[in-house]
């Protein structure tokens, strides 16, 4: 007696793009979740010694984050102003939208300290994504793992 299919094939490809969507949609959730630790992180003050002083405002309002999906950003920080920083936040965004030009494929994650000078503040020893970064590395492979990846 042969094997035959009796469910349709049009079911069992409904059903498998069904679970590779709610898969897609709980990455991009768990990946919000682990961007809002790690820019919590970024945006209070640093440990003892090595946080910077930021007198404008500009390069605190300048952190923030987006989630790319296949080129297109489906989420944003919201690149809160700190002190007189609307140019730092307008910079940041600004910033993280040309790198996420750069992902037209996947699930990406992008924290960007968006200042010019954000690389010259870090490189004189202050916290500025440093913390943040080692935070990220940390959440984002217990995410996977919880998501069974």
């Amino acid at each position: 007696m042969p094997i035959s299919q009796l469910t349709p094939k049009s079911e069992i490809d409904a059903i498998v793009a069904q679970r590779v969507e709610r898969m897609r949609q709980a990455i991009i959730y768990n990946l919000k979740v682990v961007a809002e630790k790690v820019l919590n992180r970024a945006r209070i003050t640093g440990e003892k010694g090595r946080d910077f002083t930021d007198q404008t405002g500009n390069l605190r309002s300048s952190i923030g984050y987006v989630i790319v999906v296949d080129g297109e950003i489906v989420m944003e920080s919201t690149f809160e102003v700190v002190k007189e920083g609307a140019e730092g936040a307008r910079q940041g965004k600004a910033f993280a939208h040309r790198i996420a030009q750069q992902y037209p494929r996947g699930i990406v994650l992008i924290v960007v300290a968006g200042k010019n000078y954000a690389k010259y503040v870090s490189a004189r020893g202050f916290d500025v994504l440093d913390s943040a970064e080692l935070l990220a590395q940390q959440l984002v492979p217990q995410m996977l793992k919880q998501l069974g990846m």
